[in-house]
């Protein structure tokens, strides 16, 4: 299961330590060693926040950092549990981080909303050189495709300002695809939109979590046909199908057609699993009158691990 990383930023926020002072830690006395993050910044574990909190308490207690740095690597794989019994990261510092995040957002709506693409980009840009990708996606991108889609609704924003905005989302996460290569022999995750469907980004999200998953996504875009994703099944016999669904009319009309899939895949006697994710599912649960098809709830990173854990 991947660790969730931290930037040195948040963990400054946890800590209370500098930027500076960590990396000061960190180069001269081996305190932590931080993953990297795909645009080369560094990745810090929850582990590593621990291992600078009790340093932190050392030094205030008035050990030499030099000395507390030498005891932590005498501890060994001890060192693993020097949190506190319960003890749990300061909720302060998430509390700055959550009033941080509501003005990322804001901040990228109204470069939506004033078409300004190179504003826009400059700023997605600046979020990853200070956030992983996880939290830009699912903490600032997805919660701003939803307030505009809700503006839009409620008649606050024209059609194309939240066109503009989601086909600036749908560019960057196209673009994450060459984040992670992935060789023939991992599992093949076809993805698509539900039939009738053209609300792609979820599944565009959705495709981005399978590929740090390990798995190797074909997209197969918005609205696709049925008879194009039947000769797919036959032909490329996929690990499994995952499709995006927002809206529950159209899973509705769609019924038919995962009925269908789910006959030909016990038919061909195939291994493929295929799931619904997305507004449609509210709930993990087997499409009823199938035996291959799932519903999966949850946003895309939590889809993800569920169907990874599915198709082993």
């Amino acid at each position: 299961m991947n660790r969730r990383l931290y930037t040195i930023k948040e963990v400054s926020m946890r800590t209370g330590m500098s930027t500076q002072l960590i990396r000061k830690w960190e180069e001269r006395y081996g305190a932590v060693a931080p993953s990297r993050f795909p645009n080369g910044y560094r990745g810090y574990t929850k582990q590593d926040i621990e291992v600078l909190l009790w340093l932190k308490r050392q030094v205030d207690e008035g050990v030499p950092i030099g000395l507390a740095a030498e005891e932590l690597q005498a501890m060994g794989p001890e060192a693993g549990e020097l949190a506190a019994p319960g003890a749990e990261l300061s909720a302060l510092p998430d509390q700055l981080l959550q009033g941080e995040t509501a003005d990322y957002r804001e901040s990228l709506l109204q470069c939506f909303l004033r078409l300004d693409q190179a504003g826009a980009q400059r700023f997605f840009d600046r979020l990853l050189s200070q956030h992983d990708m996880d939290f830009v996606l699912l903490q600032v991108l997805a919660p701003v495709l939803v307030e505009l889609g809700d503006r839009w609704e409620r008649g606050e924003i024209s059609e194309y300002q939240e066109h503009f905005g989601s086909h600036i989302i749908r560019e960057r996460l196209l673009a994450l695809r060459n984040l992670h290569h992935r060789s023939p022999d991992t599992p093949l995750i076809i993805t698509a939109c539900s039939p009738g469907e053209r609300h792609e980004l979820g599944v565009l999200f959705f495709g981005y979590f399978m590929r740090q998953a390990g798995c190797r996504i074909v997209y197969l875009g918005a609205a696709p046909s049925e008879k194009g994703l039947f000769d797919c099944l036959g032909q490329m016999k996929p690990a499994a199908f995952a499709f995006g669904s927002s809206s529950p009319g159209l899973l509705e009309e769609a019924l038919p057609f995962y009925r269908e899939l789910d006959r030909r895949i016990g038919v061909l006697g195939l291994r493929t699993k295929v799931f619904i994710g997305g507004r449609s599912a509210t709930e993990d649960a087997l499409l009823p009158g199938t035996q291959f098809v799932h519903k999966l709830a949850g946003d895309a990173r939590e889809a993800a691990q569920k169907m990874k854990r599915l198709i082993g």
